[in-house]
Order: structure tokens, then C-alpha cells, then sequence
């Protein structure tokens, strides 16, 4: 495969990703509207924390398949050998993990959620489907299939759990209604991995596979580094939230929750390129191909900051009112939004620099992401006594800055790449006069007048599109997307011959 089609994957990726976006914007947008309505502030607190504890748990279940296993198939499949026993192995293993992983978090619990022994079964299974999940989306991913993973994470996961909140809303459970909406998506989730796996591997090829015990007792030892840097992403984002629930109590895990929420629409900006991304970085890196992994890099996480500043200007203005639609308590979070946006901003950009650093020199991204977590608990733990959840928010922040300094550092040392460079200036000015006009309009027009407030978004995010095409892209840019429209027509050309 050559470079361009490497890149024409990865697109053609995000934009399927993107696709599924939209679906779990939505859905996201209407269950976060109906939690904070219907069910309540606290409510939504004892979702984030459990939610944080069970993604949490289902990152260890993994123990780093979710790129290990990229790297592994990868192996196999460049050595001449089927890939199938392999893809068995990493399901067994992740199956007896998961049980073991739920069976001791029985004993955690009874301390979150009291007098719930349905609550406690009920997640007893859905973190080994959770589990099982995310080990067969990345077998697939490993064929650059993605649309599997789209209808499972954006769609099954978000209208799911809106779907059974609603459900258990009309059946009365206000209690806990959020957690079981919670557990069923998650066994949603599970259902179309399965699905998509037999569909993509065969269910003959994977059941006459003859995987090895003594493959499977390696896997730990295989994926623990890789793990480790997994289980520390997934902790980032959610030892704030438990902390914050142990400090604040369940009305600042609310707020700080829902913040987060509104924040994922950053995360999921920054991972479009991830499903195609990892598994061709895996195979350069096979191919000890630093060049052209470099060469990915410096194009998509300048692409990713683009697209994230487009998001983050309008979000960050009317972070308030925003807020407020959930429930009008939330207003006061505004501030908290904006920094846990920028803080996603940073990270979103270059977290997709730490996947040659797990492949090449599998002790950085650990040791960088456990200083991290480190950090955060502590200075989340002092900010927030100080400051409430705004302490809470900056102690994020300057935890996200931290590892993503280390992280481009050390690929700058590791592999010789420097992703940041000057061509990230006029993006970020571009993006300073659209917050200039929006911080103008906000001050100019009623908050009552929300269709004028709405048709100047509008036009901001046009006109920073516009000064992003013609002044924004790099003479690269342009060569890729010429390459790739030259691609497209001739292979339309072809199908029309034939």
C-alpha cells in the first residue's frame, strides 16, 4: 500500500467516524437534556461516577488490546500467518480478565450505589460485554473496517442508554434509572461487535480457529506496556470525577459530568482518525518507516487542531447558556466548560503523537501518563477545596499539559519528528478573530434573539472555513487533496469503463 492510500484509508475513516458523530451528538444532547431534567443533578453525579468507575475497570480488562492487538495481527499477517487464532486468543483472555475484574468490583459497589443488589448484577455482566466490545472492534478495525465501530460506540451506545432512560423514566425508576440505562447500552454495544465480528472474520473461521494456551498466557506480557498507557488515557478522564465526587459530593460530580459530556464533542473530533489511524502506523512501524510516520503525524494533528478550534470558539463564548439547557443550575459552569475545552483542544491535537511512542519505546507514554494522573488527583484534590469545581477544571488542564508537553518531546528525542510547527499560527489567528466576532455578538445581541445569535454562528464558523481554505492550508495539504481528487476520478473512470 502506498502513501496516499494510507491517507485515503484514514479519511475515509474519519469521515464515516464524523457520520457517526452527528448521530451521537443528537442522541447525547437529548439524554444529557432528559437526565438533567427529569432525573436530577445528583442523579447525574452517581451516573458519572459509576460510569467512570466501569470504563475505568473495562480499560484493565482490555489491557491494551485495543492497540497491542493491532500490532499483533499486524505481525502475523505480514509474516503469511491467519490472524483468526490470534483474534480468539485476545477474546478468551479478556474473557476470563473480565470476570475476574467483576468480580471484585462487587465489593466497590455497595459503597457507590447502597441497597442495589439489581444495579450490582446488572454491571457485574455489562463491564465483561464491555470488555469483550472493544476487543472485537479492534479486530475489525484491523481489516480498515470502521463501520462497525460507528454503529456500536455512536449510535448503539447513545440512543441506547436514551432509549432505556426513557423506558425506565416511564416505569417510574427515578432512582436508578440512569444506571440501568447505563448497563443496557453497554450490552447494546456488545451485541453489534459481536455481530460485526462474524460478519467480518466469518463465524467458521473464527470457531475452527485452534488458538493456543500458550499464546494466550503471553498476551499479558505483550500488551502490559501498552496497557498501562490505555488504562492511564481512560484515567484521566475519570479519576477527576471521582474525586471530584468524594470532594464536592454528588452535585459537583453532576455539574463536573456534564461538562465533561459537552467535552466529549472535542474527544470524539480528535479521535476521527483514530480507527484507521492506528493500524497504519502499526504496520510502518513494522516496517521501521519513520518517515512517513512523521510525515501522518505533522498532517493530522494539525488537521485535528483545526477542526477542534471551530468547535471550541462558539463553545467556549456561550459556555453559560449552554450549560444551562440541561438545567438551569448548570449555569454557573461556564468557566469550568472553557478550560476543560481548551485542556481538550491540547490533548485532542496530539494524543495521536503517543501511538508510534507505545510502538517504538513502549516506557514513555507510561511513565508520562502516570506523572500525569498524578498530578491530577493531587493538584484536583487542593484546587477544588480552593476554587469548587473550577479548581477542579484547572487542575485538568495543567495535568493534559504536562503529558502532552512530555509527549512531544519525546518523539521529538525518540524519532526525530516535530509535529508543532509554524503553520499552527494561522489557524490560531484565524480562530481568534472568530472569537472576537462571537464575544461582539454576544454582547451586541439578546440572548432572547437565539436565531440571530445562531446565524452569526453560523457565518463565523463559514468565514474561519473560508480563511482556513484559502490562506490556511500548507502547500502538503493541497498536494494530498489534489492526489486524492485525482484518485477518486480515475477510479470513478474505471467503473464507468467497465
Amino acid at each position: 500500500m502506498d502513501a496516499l492510500t494510507d491517507i485515503r484509508d484514514m479519511m475515509r475513516g474519519a469521515l464515516a467516524s464524523l457520520l457517526g458523530f452527528g448521530g451521537r451528538l443528537a442522541a447525547r444532547v437529548v439524554f444529557m437534556i432528559l437526565a438533567g431534567r427529569a432525573y436530577g443533578v445528583e442523579a447525574i453525579g452517581i451516573l458519572g461516577q459509576v460510569a467512570a468507575i466501569t470504563e475505568i475497570a473495562a480499560a484493565i480488562g482490555v489491557l491494551g488490546l485495543k492497540r497491542s492487538l493491532l500490532d499483533m495481527l499486524s505481525e502475523k499477517h505480514e509474516n503469511g500467518h491467519p490472524v483468526e487464532p490470534r483474534v480468539v486468543e485476545a477474546l478468551v483472555f479478556s474473557l476470563v480478565f473480565g470476570i475476574i475484574i467483576s468480580v471484585l468490583l462487587l465489593f466497590v459497589w455497595p459503597h457507590i450505589i447502597p441497597g442495589r443488589p439489581d444495579v450490582w448484577g446488572l454491571l457485574f455482566f455489562a463491564v465483561i460485554a464491555s470488555i469483550l466490545a472493544d476487543v472485537a472492534l479492534t479486530a475489525i478495525k484491523f481489516k480498515r473496517i470502521v463501520r462497525w465501530d460507528v454503529w456500536a460506540r455512536s449510535i448503539g451506545e447513545s440512543w441506547g442508554i436514551l432509549a432505556f432512560a426513557l423506558v425506565f423514566l416511564s416505569m417510574g425508576k427515578m432512582g436508578a434509572g440512569l444506571l440501568l440505562a447505563y448497563s443496557c447500552s453497554l450490552f447494546v454495544v456488545f451485541g453489534i461487535s459481536i455481530w460485526g465480528l462474524f460478519s467480518t472474520y466469518g463465524f467458521g473461521a473464527l470457531a475452527t480457529a485452534h488458538p493456543s494456551l500458550k499464546n494466550i498466557v503471553k498476551i499479558p506480557v505483550k500488551s502490559t506496556p501498552v496497557a498501562v498507557t490505555d488504562i492511564g488515557i481512560m484515567a484521566l478522564r475519570r479519576v477527576d470525577l471521582i474525586v471530584v465526587g468524594l470532594v464536592l459530593g454528588p452535585a459537583g460530580a453532576g455539574l463536573y459530568y456534564i461538562v465533561q459530556q459537552l467535552a466529549t464533542i472535542q474527544l470524539r473530533l480528535a479521535g476521527l482518525f483514530e480507527p484507521m489511524l492506528v493500524p497504519v502506523i502499526a504496520r510502518l512501524h513494522n516496517r521501521m518507516d519513520a518517515g512517513r510516520i512523521g510525515a501522518i503525524l505533522i498532517s493530522i494533528c494539525r488537521w485535528i487542531f483545526i477542526i477542534q478550534l471551530a468547535i471550541l470558539m462558539p463553545m467556549v463564548v456561550f459556555g453559560d447558556y449552554i450549560m444551562s439547557i440541561f438545567n438551569p443550575a448548570f449555569m454557573v459552569g461556564g468557566t469550568v466548560l472553557a478550560i476543560v475545552l481548551v485542556a481538550e483542544l491540547i490533548d485532542g491535537s496530539f494524543i495521536s503523537v503517543e501511538t508510534p511512542l507505545v510502538f517504538t519505546n513502549p516506557k514513555i507514554p507510561p511513565t508520562l501518563m502516570a506523572l500525569a494522573i498524578g498530578i491530577e488527583i493531587v493538584l484536583i484534590g487542593i484546587f477544588s477545596k480552593l476554587w469548587g469545581v473550577e479548581g477542579a477544571a484547572l487542575g485538568f488542564f495543567v495535568a493534559i499539559l504536562f503529558l502532552n508537553v512530555g509527549r512531544l518531546v519525546s518523539l521529538s528525542k525518540c524519532l526525530k519528528i516535530k509535529v508543532l510547527n509554524i503553520s499552527y499560527i494561522q489557524p490560531l489567528l484565524f480562530s481568534l478573530l472568530m472569537l472576537a466576532c462571537l464575544y461582539a455578538l454576544r454582547i451586541c445581541v439578546p440572548i432572547e434573539q437565539s436565531w440571530i445569535i445562531g446565524v452569526g454562528v453560523v457565518l463565523s464558523l463559514g468565514g474561519y472555513a473560508f480563511l482556513i481554505k484559502t490562506f490556511g492550508l500548507t502547500k502538503s495539504d493541497k498536494i494530498l487533496l489534489r492526489a486524492i481528487q485525482r484518485k477518486r476520478k480515475n477510479r470513478a473512470k474505471r467503473a464507468g469503463a467497465n
